[in-house]
């Protein structure tokens, strides 16, 4: 059985505009897949959206090709099947990454992934919200994540979503793709 690939935002974006330099070698990839086995997350495209909302700069006839082609995908929503994976993922990298409150170790200083700090430098970690929901639905149904997100907190989740998968807390593994990256 062939794989079935969810897109994330910095591929659909790619894949969309033929001005951007990533363009060619994601259509390559993408030309591989035949496009029958490629789906959107909806928090993806929404994410798109409210780019554009918020960038009175964007050309009109750019906002028409990029909605275009998002028309031409089915998209998954972040529903009922997503919840599991997504609670046991953020709450490992609460575990992980999180600072326990003292008095009650299993809460913890931080409320939301974006206020999570590297213990050594301070540093944010980079972890979104949106990038929890669209790896829990790869993970809900199975899918391959397409991301060229090789910042920090996509790392950082891919290493939680691999310690529950190891430990056996959840039994899909979270596979992940670059296209935008030269094969070799």
């Amino acid at each position: 059985m062939a794989d079935t690939y969810l897109l994330d935002t910095n591929v659909i974006c790619a894949l969309a505009d033929a001005d951007r330099a990533t363009h060619a070698v994601a259509v390559s990839r993408f030309q591989r897949t035949g496009g029958q086995s490629v789906m959107l997350p909806a928090p993806a495209v929404g994410e798109i959206e409210f780019g554009m909302q918020k960038a009175p700069d964007v050309r009109p006839d750019k906002r028409q090709e990029l909605r275009a082609f998002i028309s031409r995908f089915d998209q998954l929503p972040f529903d009922e099947h997503c919840i599991q994976p997504y609670a046991i993922v953020r709450a490992e990298v609460w575990r992980m990454f999180g600072t326990p409150k003292p008095a009650k170790p299993h809460r913890h200083a931080e409320k939301r992934p974006e206020d999570l700090l590297d213990k050594a430098t301070g540093a944010q970690l980079g972890i979104d919200e949106p990038d929890l929901y669209i790896a829990s639905i790869a993970l809900s149904q199975n899918l391959v994540l397409v991301t060229d997100d090789s910042n920090a907190g996509m790392v950082r989740i891919k290493e939680a979503a691999e310690a529950i998968f190891q430990r056996g807390e959840f039994p899909v593994r979270l596979r992940v793709e670059n296209w935008l990256e030269h094969l070799s």
